[in-house]
């Protein structure tokens, strides 16, 4: 989303100055900018942007005529345009000078964005009125450019930290709490690797240490049946980590994919 190139036009240095800084705080970095319609659609064709922001009221050609240029074209018809205005009362004058004599009743009280569908040919992907608040502003954007991948890649990311988190998080085994951290994982290995052969025999008095610090004696049976409760268990946090994310990938809405619950379906941490 934010490798996006962005063409502001508006006849208002100020707010094409604003806008910018709005957009590069938020991780935009390809940004262009036109002053009048007439240098937009010079602009639109000069740096084919993915994006445009556009004001309505400005010198030499309006940005009701180039929106409806814009949407008249084949090759520019598929850009997704968000218009920004401050006009909500001059419309509405210009509405009624049009002769809509059946709506000058009520259309001091519609929507500013009903009455510009008066003058344009199609709707825009977003609108929003002057002055534009940031926050609303990059709600629009993401609303428009963000794309199925992109949210399949962010639920994907929750998946994994999730099952880290879980990993992490310990077990209870036999009514006792033992850490899971990857350095206590590890060493739980390397000493059941080695005992898992059939010479060795584990020391008088062998303990492994809860998680409250406590020393719960094990015997060598008990060593190596908590190893591969453990390791199950781990191997199962995982596998619910893969299913998740299949399931996301194999999803074709953003609606879906946001509202997919990852917290289903993970193995219980107490083993036993």
């Amino acid at each position: 989303m934010k490798k996006t190139r962005v063409l502001i036009i508006d006849d208002e240095k100020e707010n094409v100055r604003y806008l910018t800084t709005i957009l590069e705080e938020n991780g935009f970095d390809d940004i262009h900018s036109a002053f009048d319609g007439e240098e937009g659609l010079a602009k639109v064709a000069e740096v084919s942007p993915g994006l445009i922001l556009l004001d309505l009221r400005m010198p030499k050609k309006s940005g009701i005529f180039v929106f409806n240029e814009l949407k008249k074209a084949s090759a520019y018809q598929h850009i997704p345009v968000i218009i920004l205005t401050g006009e909500g009362g001059f419309l509405k004058h210009l509405a009624e000078l049009r002769s809509f004599h059946e709506d000058i009743e009520s259309l001091g009280e519609k929507p500013t964005e009903e009455v510009l569908s008066r003058f344009i040919d199609s709707r825009p992907d977003g609108f929003l009125e002057k002055p534009i608040e940031p926050e609303a502003l990059m709600a629009v954007i993401r609303r428009i450019l963000i794309t199925l991948d992109e949210v399949v890649e962010k639920r994907c990311s929750e998946v994994n930290a999730l099952r880290a988190r879980k990993i992490e998080g310990g077990v209870v085994y036999h009514g006792k709490a033992f850490d899971t951290g990857e350095r206590s994982r590890c060493n739980l290995t390397a000493v059941a690797a080695r005992a898992a052969a059939a010479d060795v025999s584990l020391p008088d008095g062998f303990s492994w240490r809860s998680s409250d610090n406590q020393n719960i004696p094990m015997t060598k049976v008990d060593l190596l049946a908590f190893h591969a409760a453990v390791t199950d268990w781990v191997y199962a946090n995982y596998k619910a980590s893969w299913e998740h994310k299949a399931a996301l990938q194999s999803l074709t809405e953003i609606e879906a994919a946001e509202e997919y619950n990852i917290q289903k379906g993970w193995p219980n941490h107490i083993l036993a």
